[in-house]
């Protein structure tokens, strides 16, 4: 039972700052004008509804679907290239980087219309968007990362008679790694926020879509129980993309440490 209390310690404290909110939330929406705020219960009620009814889900995996895809499409393209442009192809890497970053200037929710008119509104335009929005975390961060691999140890693996794949998957790719998941983590959460602020743009399904008829549809409780629900998803990919990270580079701790 006494290992038990500092862990129970832990999550009481960490818990506090969440419990307060709703408690301020809660009581705050009844000192403010009706049809403002809607308490915290009653947007927890409508949640819970939704998801009974499986409309909830529907949505969720509809968008989740788009962010799978697309991110998937960024990370098949961003770290290989990231890689051969920041090891191999270094000239290449001058010639295209002005461009490359040009094109990660341009404003993703500024082009969203554009991408639009192109694809339409359905899963096609919203996979773009994502993609587009997610390549450049993964591409830059895998280029610094291969850019600032030990010349000297690469000289002395090709000395060995390491061919090129063995010195990108043996060599590069082990040191570049905690780069590529720094690419990879902001990548993520900026697929989150993209693919939310598409379907609120133009779309027929999707969790944006889900917010967005609800507001039109004046159900206020459902509204802010979608941004709570949303609010959630978002703290769960950074939770999971943080132990991600820290499971694939727990050998670089072990390195730090010794």
């Amino acid at each position: 039972m006494n290992f038990l209390l500092p862990n129970l310690k832990k999550l009481a404290f960490g818990s506090s700052s969440i419990i307060l909110f709703f408690i301020f939330w809660e009581f705050g929406a009844h000192l403010i004008p009706e049809g403002v705020i809607s308490p915290a219960t009653d947007a927890i009620v409508a949640l819970f509804k939704s998801a009974a009814s499986g409309m909830l889900w529907d949505q969720t995996l509809i968008s989740l679907e788009r962010v799978v895809i697309g991110f998937a499409l960024s990370l098949l393209v961003g770290v290989p290239l990231g890689f051969l442009l920041g090891t191999f192809f270094e000239s290449a890497e001058k010639a295209l980087l002005p461009f490359l970053r040009t094109c990660e200037k341009l404003n993703p929710f500024a082009i969203i219309p554009i991408f639009m008119i192109f694809f339409g509104i359905g899963t096609t335009e919203k996979v773009v968007v994502i993609f587009w929005s997610t390549l450049w975390p993964v591409l830059f961060n895998t280029m610094t990362g291969a850019r600032n691999m030990d010349r000297n140890l690469l000289k002395a693996a090709h000395s060995m008679g390491a061919s090129r794949w063995e010195l990108l998957s043996k060599v590069i790719f082990p040191h570049a790694l905690p780069n590529v998941f720094i690419g990879i983590e902001i990548a993520a959460q900026i697929a989150f926020f993209m693919i939310i602020a598409s379907e609120v743009i133009g779309a027929s399904t999707g969790l944006g879509w889900y917010y967005i008829s609800a507001t039109t549809k004046y159900e206020l409780a459902l509204m802010y129980g979608i941004v709570l629900y949303i609010t959630i998803l978002a703290i769960g990919v950074n939770v999971f993309f943080a132990r991600l990270k820290k499971h694939f580079l727990v050998w670089k701790e072990a390195s730090q440490l010794s």
